[in-house]
């Protein structure tokens, strides 16, 4: 062999040498639609203007001969706010230029309203949110290459068209509140008051869905997420602030429960940005009142839906019933006399556009309401109950005392996983107050039933939310008030095993996390249950509550909420992190979320002797943006590191876990103030 020939081979040699060192192989679990698949691939590398990005928990992978990219962590180095929303599996990726939606399990995504197509979706991959990397680039105007020697995807921001580049400006305004409707039956207008003139701002429809205003040269002080919006027809607002070439721009998500019609203007001095929803006004036509079948039978029609909300006052008892967005063509006056439950009838206009009828009631009475082909069929009926009434005003109910018993002797058993208080009274008192159902449909009962059990009267509260309860004999009557647990407990605790049902979270080494997570939950609540805090569960089972029912659950009842969950990641990555979230409601003067991640964090480190991988503010959790009260997540270990698979599953580490949370908790309200 001459040397031209030995020269050439030992180059040959050297490059493909450089090749195998420089993409290492990559060997892990991955689990997405709800399957598990062995993932084995030498590594892809990601840079970004030549600068390689560190992945922080979820290395890019190719999945169907596409590279999928970790979305927060790549969108953030390219200059995104990103905001995930938990209920609608969907991520809102916003700079300057641009609104991008990806929504999980679909081919179609949107930028600024106009449809585009992948070739893969986005995936829940390790329960960390993946993108494909062409789309992605291709949204966000990037130019974008592929190596395939070196296996390294090269993203160029500098390429960007110029004419999707905003020019500086120096002036500036801060977005300083909400106004929100008054009710859900009121004008549907929200007004975003600042403090300057509102000069440069868009308005992007997205999928009909979603309405996007982005705010040029605009700080925000409004809360980042706002889910009670008085609203029947915006169900949540977010709110993102960003920082790019000396300035703060503001983004503002309103998300439409369905596609409705609005207009958006400004105020005279245009401080104010007004989005007013143009919703279709319903003229009620007409209106019959029979007796049939042992049944008053009401029967309103109208032009269009009705979207009628009914429910019960009492002193006197009455049946409600409200139209929003309604005009009137019906008498003011009825005939009752053929009616067996219904004593008189009126109605008016309650508000501008909200009409009220009125049906006062012999009685206690049970009424079903439905509505079919543009009309609204109430029929009343008797209940067989007596000496019974609600006090909205109040909230409470009361018993009158044709019975004599000791208000101590009444049992309370709280079933609020399934939605119901039982109160037992201490006898049979059917005679006293009959059986059968009280219509109350309001926000924190939806009604009451009494019924006879095991010998006993039961006096079974359909929530709207947990409550407590409390009894008192007032001398003539006894009082049951409604009240929020906050009202009762001086410290309340919302702890929530994460993921359940048909969201297994994610899995590895034959373990998978919401198992787990429910098993150190259960644990800790019985460590706390001789404490001086009142523990309500997210889930005592294996079912699906909603994040966003969790956190709106949290926010009713709770001074803080904990969440246990497992990590997943590269095989060689191991330990624990609290992960939490700044809110807008912060007090340095009381507890913080923050402040609860740091005191859970040192008490399981210090307990279990596991990798300290610290605290870290996330902001793609929706339990963690959704709260406003001290809120931390707890990832325990890595289920798919081998060594920490180990540990949790024993019934020792476990409890070692379980007792340093509990300690945690226990220390974090004891050594802070929260209300």
């Amino acid at each position: 062999m001459n040397c031209k020939k030995i020269f050439l081979l030992i180059c040959t040699i050297v490059a493909l040498t450089t090749i195998n060192i420089y993409a290492k192989p990559i060997q892990m679990d991955l689990f997405y639609q709800g399957t598990h698949h062995h993932y084995q691939a030498e590594e892809v590398k990601i840079t970004i203007d030549g600068e390689t990005l560190i992945p922080k928990d979820m290395p890019a992978v190719i999945i169907e001969d596409r590279v999928m990219l970790p979305m927060r962590q790549v969108a953030q180095e390219l200059g995104c706010d990103v905001v995930w929303n938990e209920e609608m599996q969907e991520i809102y990726l916003t700079n300057p230029n641009d609104v991008i939606v990806f929504h999980v399990g679909r081919n179609t995504g949107y930028q600024n309203g106009k449809e585009f197509t992948m070739d893969v979706p986005a995936q829940i991959i390790n329960n960390r949110t993946m993108l494909p990397v062409r789309a992605l680039a291709n949204a966000l105007h990037k130019n974008i290459t592929w190596d395939e020697p070196t296996r390294t995807v090269s993203i160029h921001t500098q390429d960007a068209p110029a004419e999707n580049r905003q020019p500086t400006e120096t002036k500036g305004i801060t977005l300083q509140k909400m106004v929100l409707p008054n009710s859900q039956t009121a004008k549907q207008v929200f007004t975003i008051q600042a403090d300057g003139a509102i000069t440069n701002f868009q308005d992007v429809s997205v999928d009909g869905r979603k309405i996007v205003l982005r705010f040029s040269q605009a700080k925000n002080t409004i809360a980042n997420i706002i889910t009670q919006t008085n609203s029947n027809i915006v169900s949540a607002i977010y709110t993102t602030q960003q920082e790019k070439d000396g300035h703060s721009d503001t983004e503002m998500v309103l998300e439409l429960k369905e596609k409705q019609p609005y207009i958006i203007t400004k105020s005279a001095d245009q401080t104010q940005c007004i989005i007013s929803f143009d919703c279709d006004t319903v003229i009620l036509k007409d209106i019959s009142a029979v007796h049939k079948n042992d049944k008053d039978c009401i029967t309103i029609s109208a032009t269009d839906a009705l979207k009628a909300n009914v429910y019960t006052l009492s002193q006197p008892n009455r049946i409600v019933v409200d139209i929003p967005n309604a005009k009137s063509e019906l008498p003011p006056s009825m005939d009752t006399s053929a009616l067996q439950y219904v004593l008189s009838y009126r109605n008016s206009m309650f508000t501008e556009d909200t009409f009220r009828l009125v049906l006062e009631t012999d009685g206690l009475v049970q009424y079903q309401s439905k509505e079919e082909e543009n009309r609204l069929v109430l029929e009343i009926s008797s209940n067989n109950l007596r000496n019974v009434h609600f006090d909205e005003a109040h909230q409470a109910i009361y018993l009158a005392k044709n019975v004599v018993f000791e208000a101590r002797d009444v049992v309370l058993e709280d079933h609020y996983l399934d939605g119901y208080f039982d109160i037992i009274l201490p006898g049979n008192f059917e005679n006293a107050y009959g059986n059968g159902q009280y219509e109350i449909g309001g926000d924190v009962l939806q009604r009451m039933e009494i019924f006879t059990a095991h010998g006993k009267t039961v006096l079974r509260m359909i929530q709207n939310r947990i409550n407590a309860y409390e009894i008192a004999d007032q001398g003539d009557q006894y009082e049951i008030l409604i009240k929020n647990p906050k009202e009762v407990y001086d410290k309340v605790l919302l702890l929530d095993a994460g993921h359940g049902g048909k969201d297994p979270g994610t899995s590895g080494n034959g373990l998978v996390e919401k198992d787990m997570t429910l098993a150190i939950v259960q644990k800790v609540a019985r460590n706390l249950q001789d404490s001086d805090i009142k523990v309500y569960l997210t889930r005592d089972r294996d079912v699906y509550p909603q994040n966003m029912v969790r956190a709106k659950t949290a926010n009713q009842i709770a001074d803080i909420m904990v969440s246990v969950h497992m990590n997943s990641g590269p095989t060689a990555a191991s330990g624990t992190e609290v992960l939490y979230q700044v809110h807008a409601n912060d007090n340095p003067m009381k507890l913080t979320s923050k402040k609860l991640a740091q005191t859970l964090q040192s008490h399981i480190i210090d307990a279990t002797g596991n990798i300290n991988r610290g605290i870290k503010l996330w902001e793609d959790v929706l339990i963690l943006n959704a709260t406003t009260v001290p809120t931390a997540l707890i990832e325990v270990v890595f289920l798919t590191n081998s060594q920490d698979a180990g540990k949790i599953i024993t019934e020792h580490y476990q409890q070692t876990v379980a007792s340093a949370i509990a300690e945690g908790i226990k220390a974090a309200m004891n050594e802070n103030t929260f209300r």
